[in-house]
C-alpha cells in the first residue's frame, strides 16, 4: 500500500512538471485593429505573445507590448519573430519606440536604440536591403560579427546591402580626416562611424575632405573612440579644408562620440557641396547610402503619436 502512494505521488508530480514545463510564460501582448497570424492561428484584436510566437500581420499594423517595458509596430503586410530581448524582422517593416534599448535583427544586421529615448523604423527592401530611419536619438547597426556600421540619426535615415565578401570586404569612408596626439581619424560622413586610419598617404591630406579605401584589421585596437583600425591603400582628396559640420565631426571622433551626435544631423545642409551620401561607404562588409522620403516619412505605426491602441485583454 505505501509503495503504491508512493508511486502514485511520483506520477501527480511528475506530471505537474510536465504541465509547467509546457506552459511558458507570458513575455507581452499584441493588439491590432483587426485580424493577423500568430504562429500558425487566426486571431482577432489581441493576443498573448510567448518567447518565439511569430505574428503576421493583415491589412492592419499591429502594436507589440513587452513585459519588459519594450514596445514596437509591426506594419501591414509584415512578419517577425518576437523574442523577450530581440525582434526577428522576416518581411515589410517594425517601428522600435521609446522606452528602452531593444534589438531588431534584419537580414545579418542587427539594429539596437542607444537609449530609452530613441525610436525609429526598420524596414526590409527587395531582396538583401535594409533601410534604418531614426525618429528620436540614435540607433546602432552593426553586422553580424557584431562590428559597428553605422549610428543612423534623426533625419537622415540609411539604406544597407550587406556585401558578398561580408566583413573582409574592402572598406570605403568620406569625411574629415583629422590628426590628433599622432592618430589619424575620420569619420564617416554617411554611417557617423568614427575609424582610425594608417598608411603613408595620410599626412598630406590631413585637414582635408577625403575618400578612404581600404581593408579592416580585425586584430588591432583602435585609438579613442573609433570603432575599428582600417590599413588605408588609397586616398582621395574630394575637397580641401573641410566644411564646419565635417570639422565637428572630427573634433568629436577625436575628444568624445557625444559631439558626434550632435554634429550628425548637420552635415547635408552645411559644407563642402559634398552631402551626406553623396557616395556609398562600405564599412564592416556592408554598403551604406542616404536614403529620403519613405520610411522617414511614412504615416506612423501604432503608438506613435496621440492616439492610444486599445488595451489588450
Amino acid at each position: 500500500m505505501r509503495l503504491a502512494m508512493q508511486v502514485m505521488v511520483s506520477l501527480i508530480l511528475a506530471g505537474c512538471l510536465t504541465l509547467s514545463q509546457a506552459d511558458p510564460a507570458a513575455i507581452g501582448t499584441v493588439v491590432a485593429a483587426g485580424n493577423f497570424q500568430l504562429d500558425d492561428a487566426k486571431v482577432s484584436g489581441n493576443a498573448t505573445l510567448f518567447d518565439g510566437t511569430t505574428i503576421q500581420t493583415g491589412a492592419a499594423p499591429s502594436e507589440v507590448r513587452l513585459n519588459n517595458g519594450a514596445r514596437m509596430s509591426l506594419g501591414a503586410g509584415a512578419r517577425g519573430r518576437v523574442y523577450q530581448d530581440r525582434l526577428l524582422l522576416e518581411r515589410g517593416e517594425s517601428q522600435i519606440q521609446a522606452g528602452g534599448p531593444y534589438l531588431v535583427q534584419a537580414r545579418s544586421l542587427r539594429i539596437l536604440s542607444e537609449g530609452a529615448a530613441s525610436s525609429g523604423r526598420i524596414a526590409l527592401a527587395g531582396q538583401s536591403k535594409v533601410r534604418v530611419a531614426a525618429l528620436a536619438g540614435a540607433l546602432r547597426v552593426t553586422n553580424a560579427q557584431g562590428i559597428l556600421v553605422a549610428r543612423v540619426m534623426p533625419g537622415a535615415p540609411i539604406e544597407f546591402e550587406p556585401q558578398a565578401a561580408g566583413a573582409a570586404a574592402p572598406s570605403r569612408l568620406s569625411g574629415c580626416l583629422v590628426k590628433k596626439a599622432g592618430k589619424f581619424l575620420l569619420t564617416d560622413e554617411t554611417t557617423n562611424v568614427t575609424v582610425e586610419l594608417t598608411g603613408s598617404q595620410l599626412q598630406a591630406q590631413a585637414g582635408n575632405f577625403v575618400e578612404i579605401v581600404g581593408a579592416m584589421d580585425p586584430s588591432a585596437k583602435p585609438a579613442g573612440d573609433a570603432s575599428q583600425l582600417i590599413k588605408v591603400t588609397a586616398v582621395k582628396r574630394l575637397a580641401k579644408g573641410c566644411s564646419a559640420a565635417a570639422k565637428a565631426k572630427g573634433a568629436a571622433a577625436a575628444g568624445g562620440a557625444a559631439a558626434a551626435g550632435a554634429a550628425a544631423g548637420t552635415g547635408a545642409a552645411a559644407g563642402t557641396g559634398i552631402g551626406i551620401g553623396a557616395t556609398v561607404a562600405i564599412v564592416g562588409g556592408v554598403a551604406a547610402a542616404a536614403t529620403v522620403g519613405g520610411l522617414a516619412a511614412a504615416e506612423m505605426l501604432p503608438g506613435q503619436g496621440g492616439g492610444k491602441p486599445a488595451a489588450s485583454r
